[in-house]
């Protein structure tokens, strides 16, 4: 039976929009000097990090791609106030034809009542020209079911539409291993390497080593795409998850291991299109190599990733036809993108349910060109690390170890980091047996 279509926004464009700043802010970084930092002082700062500064930086830039068209943004990151360990992210950009985007972000936000309590909220409403969406079977391809795992890759359409999505992520840090005495962690860093006591990794012990969460995210989405038809997807519901992280660095490990198991749930309220449940797992594990003539550390890292739709198979009739309880290609089982198989555009492979694994070699340089440029205090890049990486993974129809685990798609790539101020940076060259892409974006991807 032909699965029902369930429309969604390519998920690249969701998250690639939220931080284009970060690519554009690689580009300004030998611009910055003509800015004048709105506040710039000293500060004490109890976190994952030495010698932060509370910083306001606003950046006016010109902007072009695909979804917004040619136009002008621009990007405010605040860190350190409020709180010394928060930061806040607030951009926008405006294109030719009405298309624009706006975005909000706060994160590590400890309520001052409860302090292992930490939030994490995002908001963001854009408009938006030609996405390419494999979630939606193209005529030209009448036998072929877009977004499986054998489907053809000019099985897509081009949409336009308006989005707007919120996201409300808490963090409940359990009293027990390393979050047991130390809410905050207390690491210091040496141009952007880890010196002090390792706050996790010495034991798989949840109540010895690392921090573990309780993590609750209310989330709300709808979206209008326009192709041949105006077509409305909502979603609302809330995910749910528990977290071991267990590395001696959480934003660039080196050491030790990460865990999370999770379950997302739409009940159908609030306007949503269709009820649906979701669960899946991650595991991640990094191998110190040491240092090398030419690095200050080499790390091993290996990441496994599984999920499947446990309503795939659930319907309910409305207005005579039949919905079947199915996610948003972006909350379920998608490989492509960002995140998984990059090698592929986001949310190629759609399924019920999908299997990852990834290995990536990372190599911190000794050498770093821009160590002395610091812009009178507002750069500060701690080192440039250069990366190879192999993928595979697939999706399928059904979970079963054997399923998944035949025809499996691969990815192989190479790219190159940075960290600049506190925050990774990267950009990923993948090829596949169907495309090359080169990807912009921050932070690890496992």
């Amino acid at each position: 039976m032909k699965r029902k279509i369930i429309i969604s926004q390519n998920e690249y464009y969701k998250i690639a929009k939220i931080f284009r700043i970060i690519p554009i802010l690689m580009a300004l970084l030998l611009m910055l000097h003509v800015i004048e930092p709105v506040h710039a002082e000293q500060t004490s700062q109890e976190a994952e990090t030495s010698d932060s500064k509370k910083r306001l930086l606003v950046v006016p830039f010109p902007y072009f791609n695909d979804t917004i068209g040619s136009g002008l943004g621009v990007a405010a990151i605040a860190e350190g106030y409020v709180q010394d360990h928060m930061l806040t992210v607030g951009s926008g950009m405006f294109g030719t034809g009405g298309n624009y985007l706006a975005f909000l972000m706060v994160r590590d936000f400890h309520v001052p009542f409860m302090k292992r309590l930490i939030l994490n909220p995002q908001i963001s409403d854009g408009s938006f020209s030609d996405v390419q969406t494999y979630t939606m079977d193209n005529p030209d391809f009448p036998d072929d079911d877009a977004g499986s795992n054998d489907s053809d890759k000019d099985n897509y359409i081009k949409a336009d539409g308006d989005d707007f999505w919120f996201e409300f992520n808490m963090k409940y840090l359990l009293p027990i291993g390393n979050g047991k005495k130390h809410i905050i962690s207390n690491v210091k860093l040496d141009n952007g390497l880890l010196v002090s006591a390792k706050p996790g990794g010495t034991s798989w012990n949840p109540l010895d080593s690392g921090r573990t969460y309780i993590e609750f995210t209310p989330f709300y989405r709808d979206q209008n795409l326009k192709a041949d038809e105006k077509i409305e997807q909502k979603t609302a519901g809330f995910d749910v998850a528990l977290t071991f992280e267990n590395t001696d660095f959480s934003v660039n490990p080196t050491s030790g291991s990460y865990h999370q198991i999770y379950l997302s749930r739409d009940w159908g309220g609030f306007g949503s299109s269709r009820p649906w449940t979701v669960m899946g797992g991650e595991a991640n594990k990094y191998f110190d190599l040491g240092s090398s003539e030419t690095s200050r550390q080499r790390v091993l890292a290996l990441s496994f990733w599984t999920t499947d739709c446990l309503t795939w198979n659930s319907s309910h009739t409305e207005n005579g036809e039949e919905v079947f309880h199915r996610p948003p290609t972006y909350k379920g089982a998608t490989l492509g993108g960002l995140w998984r198989l990059r090698g592929y555009p986001s949310t190629r492979f759609n399924d019920r349910s999908a299997i990852y694994y990834g290995i990536e070699y990372r190599h911190t340089l000794n050498w770093n060109p821009l160590k002395s440029i610091t812009l009178k205090g507002r750069l500060d890049v701690d080192w440039f690390q250069l990366v190879g990486f192999s993928e595979i993974g697939r999706v399928a129809p059904t979970w079963s170890l054997s399923g998944l685990h035949k025809d499996m798609k691969w990815s192989l790539g190479a790219g190159v980091r940075t960290m600049v101020n506190n925050l990774i940076i990267r950009a990923d060259l993948a090829a596949s047996e169907e495309d090359a892409i080169l990807q912009l974006f921050i932070g690890q991807p496992f």
